[in-house]
């Protein structure tokens, strides 16, 4: 009896140190999309809840596999539903999928607990690198500059600037454009973006920028996170911004003039700058 449980125990070590001996690999730095290598030849792989996708417990293994898996006839792919622990069972992940073009959905399981190198499922093909969206950024030498008229500069309070610039003085009065937020927004409602993909997205955006003492604006970064197509996007706003009318007056301290960050948010509804606000 003895011998029996120390031959289960070493089975035990070699299974975790199997289980922990690799990662999933990823086609990104994000773990967006999964590397897959293969399409599985087995008809009931990912089909049967006895054959799940082991992907293991990382949270994003999920929807990176789902995000790699491409159909043959070019159709979009979307997550239909998605249960968790289906039928009480620990780590099972029940995904329904659904299309663009057809009306047919597709029942796929995954494991969380289990782990190996996963395959495509049968009857469909899987994204390589060269089908990532690559971001296309404002190039940096196009973004008007400005110089601040001291090294002081004071700053509106808003929190994704802390977290870029830290914490700065705010002024009495905080810069603002000539003619209220009406006027700037008829310049944004006339400049919407034009790029096809935008037009199924929803999205908000906030760039920062500096107004300095003359009321000049200028130095414009993009301050919200965004991935893939939404940073694309993001870029594209930036790029509308650059081009603002150069109306702003400057913050005040004391009745001076001062440098002073500024932001400019967005929410981007099908390429129309449906909601524009600064602070």
């Amino acid at each position: 009896m003895i011998k029996i449980k120390r031959i289960l125990n070493l089975t035990l070590l070699v299974t975790i140190f199997a289980t922990k001996a690799f990662s999933q690999d990823y086609l990104d730095d994000d773990k967006r999309f999964m590397k897959l290598t293969e399409v599985s030849a087995d008809m009931t792989y990912g089909f049967k809840i006895k054959n799940p996708i082991k992907v293991g417990s990382d949270e994003t293994a999920v929807g990176a596999y789902l995000n790699s898996l491409k159909t043959l006839d070019g159709d979009r792919i979307y997550i239909g539903d998605m249960k968790f622990n289906y039928k009480r069972k620990n780590g099972l992940i029940l995904v329904v999928l659904t299309f663009e073009q057809k009306k047919e959905t597709l029942t796929i399981y995954f494991s969380t607990v289990e782990l190996e190198h996963p395959k495509a499922i049968n009857g469909f093909a899987f994204k390589t690198i060269d089908d990532i969206p690559k971001v296309v950024v404002f190039p940096a030498d196009s973004v008007v500059t400005i110089k601040a008229c001291t090294e002081n500069i004071y700053s509106v309070n808003d929190f994704l600037l802390k977290d870029k610039i830290g914490e700065k003085p705010t002024p009495k009065i905080n810069p603002t454009f000539a003619g209220g937020l009406d006027e700037l927004k008829k310049y944004f409602i006339a400049n919407p973006l034009t790029d096809e993909r935008v037009k199924e997205s929803i999205f908000r955006v906030s760039i920062a920028f500096v107004v300095n003492c003359e009321g000049k604006a200028g130095n414009f970064e993009i301050v919200t996170k965004g991935r893939g197509d939404l940073a694309t996007f993001a870029n594209q706003v930036l790029a509308v911004v650059n081009s603002m009318p150069q109306n702003w007056q400057p913050a005040t301290v004391d009745e001076k003039s001062v440098d002073c960050y500024q932001v400019l948010s967005f929410t981007v509804v099908s390429g129309q700058f449906d909601k524009v606000s600064y602070r």
